[in-house]
């Protein structure tokens, strides 16, 4: 699985706001600071606060800022609300039709398991808040369950 520039992006836009809570961001600072482009940072605050992640004020001192707690946002949130294809083999994939093109199916086995590892890398994302990721809280360890 790989995620698009977009996800590294809106993860740290939303990090930026969770570290400042108090301050209502703006494009222009975050560009300045960030060093994104004004359209990448105005496409990732919409599509952010059309996920409840952000909320945005309109007019003069406008901007946005978290729409909710950081707390309550996991990495996997932000990752959701910005990606739009989790499909990691062509066959989780559908055409504009909707129909799924396999030259194997019905007898192909690696659709389930491909959707299982799809879910499973969306779960470990789900495992940190933004809170967590900008507090330096411990995270769990998969393999040992333990927090470190």
């Amino acid at each position: 699985m790989r995620l698009n520039q977009a996800s590294d992006f809106a993860l740290r836009l939303t990090m930026q706001c969770a570290m400042q809570p108090d301050v209502i961001q703006r494009i222009d600072q975050v560009v300045q600071q960030q060093g994104f482009s004004r359209g990448h940072v105005m496409k990732l605050v919409n599509q952010l606060s059309r996920a409840g992640i952000l909320e945005t004020m309109r007019g003069r001192g406008g901007g946005f800022k978290l729409g909710r707690l950081a707390k309550d946002i996991s990495v996997g949130d932000v990752v959701r609300a910005v990606e739009n294809d989790f499909a990691v083999v062509e066959c989780l994939r559908q055409s504009e039709c909707g129909e799924i093109h396999c030259c194997f199916l019905p007898s192909c086995r690696l659709k389930p398991l491909m959707q299982r590892a799809s879910i499973a890398f969306l779960d470990v994302l789900d495992e940190m808040t933004i809170e967590s990721a900008t507090t330096g809280q411990p995270v769990p360890d998969a393999l040992t369950n333990t927090f470190s």
